[in-house]
């Protein structure tokens, strides 16, 4: 029992950090965002998903995307009422329009149903090393730019062409307990004309 109640403190103080981390993230955001709990996982293989305690009725509708205080976790792909499901950036079919932060060479990350992601449609004249941190593009209609992704772990050249370019996203897919869910853009506010007070 004690061993349990010990377990017990631990999962609530991880959880606690994970709460206090989103809670530092959100002012830095310029987008209205809602956070959500994962409540269950995809049993599925073959697609990668999260289900969350958020859905339509909390505003929450497809292609929302969805990220922690680590980076990019994927998009919303369906909503029901009370829940929604995030295909998660690292599904076979999941891809995101990306670019290098160093260089600013772009490219489409594509999930390959592990814990990494491949950078594809790649120039040929694109500068791209091991160790650069990638992030969103923001040209996808998804994700807006400058999310961040992952860092560079592989380069595979042959001649002038990429043949493999390995991602390792910054979230750990395998511990994903909540999340926030870019809603919309921040409102932008607009300062009231010099003497002009409450409409008089």
């Amino acid at each position: 029992e004690v061993q349990a109640q010990i377990q017990q403190a631990r999962a609530n103080a991880a959880g606690a950090d994970h709460m206090r981390a989103l809670l530092e993230l959100r002012p830095h955001l310029p987008w209205k965002t809602t956070g959500a709990d994962i409540v269950a996982g995809s049993l599925a293989p073959d697609f990668r998903a999260v289900t969350i305690d958020k859905g339509s009725r909390d505003g929450i509708v497809r292609d929302m995307p969805v990220l922690n205080a680590a980076g990019v976790i994927g998009r919303v792909a369906q909503s029901s009422a009370g829940t929604a499901t995030v295909q998660l950036l690292i599904d076979r079919s999941a891809a995101a329009a990306v670019r290098i932060d160093r260089t600013r060479a772009e490219g489409i990350a594509l999930g390959n149903g592990d814990d990494t992601l491949r950078l594809e449609y790649l120039s040929a004249t694109a500068d791209v090393a091991v160790g650069d941190t990638v992030v969103t593009a923001g040209i996808d209609g998804v994700y807006p730019p400058g999310l961040g992704v992952g860092l560079i772990e592989h380069v595979d050249r042959a001649g002038p062409a990429y043949r493999r370019v390995t991602i390792r996203p910054f979230a750990d897919f395998s511990r994903l307990e909540t999340v926030l869910v870019l809603v919309a853009p921040a409102p932008v506010r607009v300062p009231p004309p010099a003497g002009h007070e409450g409409g008089r």
